[in-house]
C-alpha cells in the first residue's frame, strides 16, 4: 500500500469519527436527552441542565481537537514530500 492510499484511508476514518462524533452531539443536545438533565439541582450554584448543555459542548470540541490532530499531522507530511 502506498502513502498516498494510507493517508487517503486515515482521512476517510477520521471524517467518519467525525460524522460520528457530530451525530452523537445533536442527539445529546436533543430535548429529551437534555430533559434527562433537568431535575431541578444546582452543583455549586450552577443549575444541573446548564452544567448538562455547557459539558456536552465541551465535550464535542475536545473530540474534535482530537479529531483534527491527525488531519493536521497529514498535512504536515504531505507538505513536507510535496516540496522535497
Amino acid at each position: 500500500m502506498t502513502d498516498r492510499v494510507k493517508l487517503q484511508l486515515s482521512r476517510r476514518k477520521v471524517r467518519d469519527r467525525s460524522i460520528a462524533l457530530l451525530l452523537l452531539g445533536i442527539v445529546a443536545l436533543m430535548p429529551p436527552m437534555a430533559g434527562i438533565s433537568v431535575t431541578g439541582g444546582e452543583f455549586a450554584g450552577i443549575p444541573v441542565p446548564v452544567l448538562y448543555v455547557f459539558g456536552i459542548w465541551l465535550a464535542l470540541i475536545v473530540g474534535a481537537a482530537i479529531l483534527a490532530r491527525p488531519l493536521l499531522d497529514s498535512d504536515e507530511s504531505v507538505s513536507s514530500d510535496e516540496s522535497a
